[in-house]
């Protein structure tokens, strides 16, 4: 009998037996240093006497996401990359953890991070200004509330200032949440005029910048229309006029 169980034993031994609930422990899983611009890269697993394939995965995806065992980096910060086999024949379940550190690229000056990625930081036109969180030009609250009309949302005038700056503002800042904003042309505004849609809205009414070019003699000026009386004029660009921004209504 004694014979019998050693056999037994040998026999187990040369066909690697292993307790069906306990995995075989697993070589080393190196710590993991990168950069955010490095290129994507495959993970090296741990040894293992278990013939089951490995798989991976990321804590956090924000820093890096696995594919099989093909590693891209998402941004900066720290992961935990965990290795796990599953069970197969005699060899139970088993897993390693590492950790990735992922460096951040600093930006360039005039940039900041937002989302892991650097941006440019824009030049704000006042009255808005710069939000850092989001790096965008946010316009200031007012009482002055958006109006839908002919298939496009007017903001609600309450700024003044020269046409190059009402310009610039429509199409760099971002108005009620929203962005691609643009200056109306003088028919436009002519229009939102005659349709009465902004009684009510808070706005302040008076000159108001268009994108359309005057005619009058070699002095450079855009005409503005006037939202209390209907009136188009042109203007000379260095004169102040209220603003006015639209976009395609949603």
């Amino acid at each position: 009998m004694k014979r019998l169980i050693g056999l037994l034993l040998m026999l187990c031994l040369m066909a690697a037996c292993s307790d069906p609930d306990q995995g075989p422990p697993l070589g080393a899983f190196a710590a993991i240093t990168k950069t955010e611009t490095d290129a994507p890269f495959n993970l090296t697993p741990p040894t293992s006497k278990s013939p089951a394939p490995f798989n991976f995965s990321s804590s956090d995806p924000k820093v890096a996401t696995v594919s099989g065992s093909l590693v891209t980096i998402t941004g900066p910060g720290e992961t935990t990359i965990t290795a796990y086999q599953n069970s197969v024949g005699g060899w139970g379940p088993t897993s390693a953890t590492t950790k990735l550190t992922v460096t951040a690229v600093p930006c360039e000056a005039g940039s900041v991070r937002v989302g892991g990625v650097c941006s440019v930081k824009p030049t704000c036109i006042p009255p808005a200004s710069l939000d850092s969180g989001s790096n965008k030009c946010l316009a200031p609250a007012t009482t002055a509330t958006v109006v839908t009309f002919n298939g496009l949302s007017w903001a609600g005038v309450s700024s003044a200032g020269s046409w190059s700056n009402a310009s610039a503002f429509c199409t760099s800042t971002t108005i009620e949440g929203a962005d691609g904003w643009r200056q109306p042309n003088a028919a436009e505004l002519s229009a939102l005029y005659a349709s009465g849609a902004i009684a009510g809205h808070g706005w302040t009414l008076g000159n108001t910048w268009s994108s359309t070019m005057g005619t009058e003699g070699s002095a450079v000026g855009h005409l503005a229309v006037n939202l209390a009386t209907g009136a188009a004029a042109e203007r000379g660009d260095d004169l102040f006029a209220y603003f006015s921004c639209v976009r395609a209504a949603e």
